[in-house]
């Protein structure tokens, strides 16, 4: 018993030398690492005077992300809400944030306005938004290795169009033009890790996004356009080149100059419409917007005149156009361009017998007009309008 002990203790030693030596392996668990990463939006507005507020509701935010492996896909973003524009001009506001797996890259943003509307001169309106789904390429995107986020400047342009009413009054409708850039932010401040915080916008991202818009210009030019008029019609277009190595997307443009009514006719000094412009030629001109919106639909280029009422609730339409690298693309319009006075049922019986359905308004002959390009970043260009 002695030696048999003796030989089980010896036996026992060994045994735990050679696992110690020679451990049993077993499967291990291999976690990803994620990073924190925000929306910060930016929002400085162009506006008419007397613009206190302009109140954007958004939604839809997805990020595009590269992964690891090499796939690629939209990844939703949970956040929603509004924001004033005017509360945002030189401040960040984070306004959603997710996580994302190390060494992704992030490339590009989409965002989604809802609806909108502004206070001028103390009176609520609501405005139509040219292109309510936004995409914007992310400047100086890198992996993910620690939390991370980006900074989304919408720079929004609200356009003031002045028509009719039933009565021969003055109706004011808004138009958001939407131009978006967007950059990283690594040196992310505590404070702005908390959805809904706001704080002033750091100096180096500000020029960032100064930079930025100035590549993008320089990447999306305005090659040529050409602008005539003949009787009512107006003849338009644009051709686009992107000269950069990556895509760019354009929601829409506007044109900016001195507009007029069109000639009268020679036998009774009124337009097809019935309308006597040699009496109102004063009041018709004054009311003419020197701006018009254009959203686009495929290569055409549509006035954004016709408001139906859904547009007049302030809901917008999806207007966008991406250009590929080295890529040029002609936008065109001819026709008519419009102001529908607005009238309702109950009072089209007190509408003037001579009061048109529409109001046909062209640029005029010899002067200038600037186009002014909406997207990633903006582009002008000016054209002087022809008589054919």
């Amino acid at each position: 018993m002695k030696y048999g002990g003796t030989a089980v203790l010896v036996a026992t030693v060994i045994i735990a030398a050679v696992l110690f030596t020679n451990p049993i392996v077993s499967p291990t668990r291999v976690t990803t690492q994620s990073f924190l990463f925000l929306i910060m939006l930016t929002d400085p507005p162009t506006v008419p005077a007397g613009t206190t507020q302009l109140n954007l509701t958004y939604s839809g935010i997805s990020l595009h992300v590269t992964f690891t492996n090499g796939t690629t896909k939209w990844l939703p973003v949970t956040g929603s809400g509004t924001v004033n524009s005017f509360s945002l001009v030189n401040m960040s506001q984070t306004i959603a944030s997710t996580t994302i797996p190390s060494n992704s890259t992030v490339d590009k943003i989409q965002f989604t306005i809802l609806s909108a509307q502004a206070k001028i001169t103390g009176k609520i309106y609501p405005v139509t938004v040219l292109s309510s789904q936004l995409i914007a390429s992310i400047a100086n995107s890198r992996r993910v290795n620690q939390t991370q986020g980006v900074l989304l400047d919408l720079n929004p342009t609200l356009v003031q169009i002045q028509a009719t009413n039933s009565t021969g009054g003055t109706v004011n409708y808004f138009v958001l033009v939407p131009s978006t850039t967007a950059t990283l932010v690594t040196n992310v401040s505590t404070n702005l890790l908390k959805v809904g915080s706001i704080v002033k916008l750091e100096d180096n991202d500000r020029v960032k996004l100064i930079r930025v818009t100035e590549e993008t210009s320089r990447k999306i030019v305005i090659s040529s356009a050409l602008l005539s008029v003949k009787g009512n019609v107006t003849n338009f277009s644009v051709t686009f080149t992107n000269q950069g190595n990556m895509n760019v997307t354009v929601f829409g443009l506007t044109l900016n100059g001195p507009f007029n009514v069109p000639p009268m006719n020679s036998q009774n000094g009124q337009n097809s419409e019935g309308y006597d412009h040699q009496r109102n030629s004063e009041k018709t001109k004054s009311e003419h917007s020197e701006t018009i919106p254009f959203r686009i639909n495929g290569t055409s280029l549509v006035p954004h005149f016709d408001f139906d009422d859904d547009e007049r609730r302030g809901i917008g339409t999806v207007s966008s156009l991406t250009i590929g690298p080295g890529k040029s693309i002609t936008l065109s319009y001819s026709g008519v361009i419009q102001l529908r006075p607005e009238h309702d049922a109950d009072n089209e019986r007190h509408m003037p017998s001579r009061m048109p359905t529409s109001i046909a308004i062209t640029p005029i002959p010899g002067d200038t007009h600037t186009i002014r390009l909406m997207g990633e970043g903006f582009q002008t260009f000016n054209v002087v309008a022809m008589s054919l």
